[in-house]
């Protein structure tokens, strides 16, 4: 808003520097008897017909003749009214002749310089604007918080119209003192206020200082959630994933998420920051309240976060769901791992050979090899159940035919077959055996034609490093059976000349 102009007199004006007075003038601060009269009229005008009547009675008077300082009243005078009638331009020819009448006090000519300056800014006269108000300053006009505030704002325009210029950067740095100095002084910086600063910080790349502003602004204004979407952009931009979290904590204990992408986003953040527990709290209650919804995504992450936070009991209740769900063999392979956590072996024996029954699992040796695990837990008496080892068996066999846990479950099988041919020949623990290796050399095999590494029925060499050394007795580097179990060293060495000759007659 404008600024107040004094018009009536009492102690007389200074002349400007600038200014000449006149030969002959009547004394600053007095008006005629007939002036006089004609400015009290002036000063009344309340709606906008009357205003037009004073603007054209002042313009008469300017008519006649005048006095400078009667001149430089009506001049102030008409151009209040030019001003309050939305015609800007008159106004600023009118203030601008009043003060070359050389008649007004140093502060009222500051008081006219500033006014001018901020209608030159409503027109988006910006240079003109800006040389108002620092004539203003070189004159004496005290940088308070209205001037700090009207300068600040005009440079920013400024810049802003002259975006990718050079002249933009020169305008800005000009500029951001008065800013600092507003923002200093404002003592209830409204929402625009914060914003000009912001923008002075954003477009001279000061992160830091634009980060202090936007704190402040958040406090200020706690419950507006653009706010709070500029603060997280700032701790994302400058990779404080701490403070980033703590901003989301607060937004969501705020009320000011805005669509489930934000939950989801804050308990990961949970997960990440290594309180999967609270996470799942979260999701959980606002997948029952609807604000989420109960989609395979979303109740895999809940699943996850149970089972990372090891409440395994909750996470079979959303993982058995999630398996009827989805009904793929992922979904219940998780199913039988949480089950395995709790100890519910027959339960996760289920799981399992559902899983595997399913298929497409990214995994499937693991699959088998804890399928084996979960039998051999079952089994009430180790050196009696034959039957049930067999099973935990034939597991393990089918995971040794997989690289990634053949390791492990050929160990688990030579520790069975302990349990199930402890008779001294072990005549069918040597059967187990060979039983055991052609499945993990057909494996190899097979991994070898589907690499193109041999052709469909070529005979190939089995990579040494993936050749099982207890295998060695009974097959050949080609994977082919040498020796049966019931043979005794001699049948072996003829079976062996056998095979020499018939390759020598190839």
């Amino acid at each position: 808003m404008l600024g107040s102009l004094a018009l009536a007199g009492g102690a007389a004006a200074t002349p400007q520097a600038e200014c000449e007075v006149p030969e002959g003038s009547f004394a600053h601060g007095q008006l005629s008897r007939d002036v006089g009269e004609v400015v009290l009229e002036l000063f009344m005008p309340a709606d906008e017909e009357q205003l037009e009547e004073a603007l054209e009675m002042a313009t008469e008077l300017l008519a006649g003749d005048l006095s400078p300082y009667e001149r430089g009243v009506v001049l102030r005078l008409r151009g209040n009214h030019a001003f309050q009638l939305d015609d800007y331009q008159s106004a600023i020819r009118d203030y601008e002749a009043a003060a070359e009448t050389c008649t007004l006090t140093r502060d009222e000519l500051i008081s006219l310089r500033v006014n001018v300056g901020q209608l030159h800014r409503v027109l988006g006269n910006y240079s003109n604007a800006i040389e108002a108000f620092e004539w203003a300053i070189d004159r004496g006009a005290l940088v308070d918080e209205q001037l700090a505030q009207f300068l600040a704002a005009t440079y920013l325009e400024a810049a802003l119209e002259r975006e990718g210029s050079a002249e933009q950067r020169s305008l800005l740095e000009r500029g951001l003192p008065f800013a600092e100095r507003f923002y200093e002084l404002a003592t209830a910086p409204t929402e625009t206020d914060f914003a000009m600063m912001v923008s002075y910080y954003q477009q001279l790349r000061r992160p830091r200082d634009e980060l202090t502003v936007v704190r402040d602004r958040v406090e200020a204004y706690p419950n507006s959630r653009s706010n709070w979407q500029a603060l997280l952009a700032l701790f994302a931009e400058m990779g404080w994933e701490e403070d980033l979290f703590a901003a989301n904590k607060l937004m969501y204990l705020n009320g000011l998420f805005e669509g489930e992408h934000e939950l989801i986003r804050l308990v990961q953040y949970y997960a990440y920051f290594e309180n999967p527990y609270r996470g799942a709290i979260i999701l959980e209650r606002e997948i029952n309240a609807g604000s989420v919804e109960d989609t395979p995504e979303n109740l895999t992450l809940l699943s996850d976060l149970w089972r990372q936070a090891s409440d395994f009991d909750r996470a079979i209740v959303v993982l058995a769901h999630l398996s009827d769900v989805l009904g793929d063999g992922e979904s219940a392979l998780r199913l039988a791992e949480a089950y395995f956590q709790e100890n519910q072996f027959a339960q996760s024996e289920a799981a399992l050979e559902l899983a595997i029954e399913r298929g497409g699992l990214e995994n499937e040796g693991a699959a088998w090899e804890l399928l084996g695990n979960v039998r051999f837990e079952q089994v009430s008496d180790r050196r009696a159940d034959r039957a049930q080892l067999r099973e935990a068996l034939a597991a393990f066999e089918k995971a040794a035919q997989f690289p990634q846990s053949r390791t492990a479950a050929e160990g688990w099988i030579r520790f069975i077959n302990g349990f199930i041919e402890p008779q001294p020949n072990g005549l069918q623990r040597i059967r187990i055996l060979i039983d055991s290796c052609r499945l993990s050399l057909e494996a190899e095999l097979r991994i070898l034609l589907l690499t193109g590494e041999i052709e469909a029925g070529e005979r190939a060499l089995i990579p040494e490093d993936a050749f099982p050394e207890r295998c060695a007795p009974y097959f050949n580097k080609y994977g082919e059976q040498i020796r049966e179990a019931h043979w005794t060293d001699e049948e072996f060495e003829a079976a062996q000349a056998q095979r020499a000759a018939r390759e020598g007659e190839g």
